[in-house]
């Protein structure tokens, strides 16, 4: 597992785990071992993504999977950090692709989360897997670069890889993005809002996210499989209501209509592929998992509940 004390990241670990499955990390956390333990880790390696660092964690086992969860996780970044984002979504997956092949382990599957952000800006449909990618951000182009990496090296080098391009996550534990930031404004008293409220995403709680790497990461395939990972379309409004009903917020919500570049109006998905394929349908409905999400903000300390900092 590349990139295992990520939020994806530490939850696949604890699905795998929960299958009967050894989980290995490497990535950065620093991490005690009760944490990484706590997520399903049988071990854990504090270390860049590299061929070095797989020889080291692997000690000659040939794995059944490796899967790459790493990354900077954000558009935003990309536009500060673009080189340092570029690196972080293509040389370890590169590393990870280099060490397949030159080690011979043609039995491990190599599966890379990659991001909803390669289609940029759809239209009003639900992408399939062979819509045409046209990201609009650096972040998008760099996560259709990893991509390129995978489908060159199953086509040159007949490494089995899977391609998962998740949407919107959310749940429990993530501590940035659009509900933890609202939820903060709201113990602040505040409603006002980026955007116009009529932005439409594709929202999967990171349970169901794991749930659909675990199933790429080991069910038969042929040798190279892309597949969506969405769950529910709903607006920014329709959510931070959602968000507000289950944190019991009562100003209202309120959008400064403007428009931010690099994300699309609309970024929805149809992800029947996964389903047929691989038997995947997402579990956790929505109003639960903000009920969920809520909750668990209102458990931390810093939002004066009485839970522990380790998430």
């Amino acid at each position: 597992m590349l990139g295992a004390a990520g939020f994806v990241g530490r939850h696949t670990a604890l699905a795998l785990a929960r299958r009967g499955y050894r989980v290995l990390g490497v990535g950065h956390g620093q991490w005690t071992d009760h944490e990484w333990h706590r997520w399903g880790l049988s071990g854990w390696l504090e270390a860049d993504i590299s061929i070095e660092a797989l020889d080291r964690v692997t000690a000659d086992e040939e794995p059944v999977s490796i899967v790459h969860c790493g990354g900077s996780g954000a558009v935003s970044f990309s536009y500060t950090n673009p080189f340092s984002d570029f690196e972080r979504a293509t040389q370890s997956t590169a590393a990870a692709l280099e060490w397949i092949r030159l080690t011979g382990a043609r039995r491990t599957r190599f599966v890379l989360v990659s991001s909803a952000a390669v289609y940029g800006d759809q239209g009003d449909f639900d992408v399939t897997e062979n819509y045409l990618r046209a990201p609009i951000s650096p972040y998008g182009v760099h996560k259709a670069a990893a991509e390129a990496l995978c489908e060159s090296y199953s086509r040159f080098f007949g490494v089995a890889s899977s391609i998962v391009r998740l949407f919107s996550v959310y749940g429990e534990g993530l501590r940035k993005q659009l509900l933890w930031d609202a939820l903060n404004k709201f113990r602040r008293g505040e409603n006002q809002f980026f955007g116009t409220g009529n932005e439409l995403r594709d929202w999967i709680h990171v349970d169901d996210a794991a749930t659909l790497l675990t199933l790429a990461s080991h069910k038969l395939q042929s040798t190279f499989e892309v597949f969506n990972g969405g769950a529910v379309h709903a607006t920014t409004r329709q959510l931070l209501d959602g968000l507000a009903c289950a944190y019991g917020h009562v100003g209202g919500i309120h959008f400064n209509g403007e428009l931010h570049k690099g994300n699309p109006s609309r970024l929805t998905s149809d992800c029947g592929h996964a389903t047929r394929l691989l038997n995947w349908a997402p579990q956790v409905k929505l109003e639960n998992g903000l009920a969920r999400y809520a909750a668990w903000f209102k458990s931390l300390p810093e939002a004066g509940g009485a839970g522990d900092r380790h998430d």
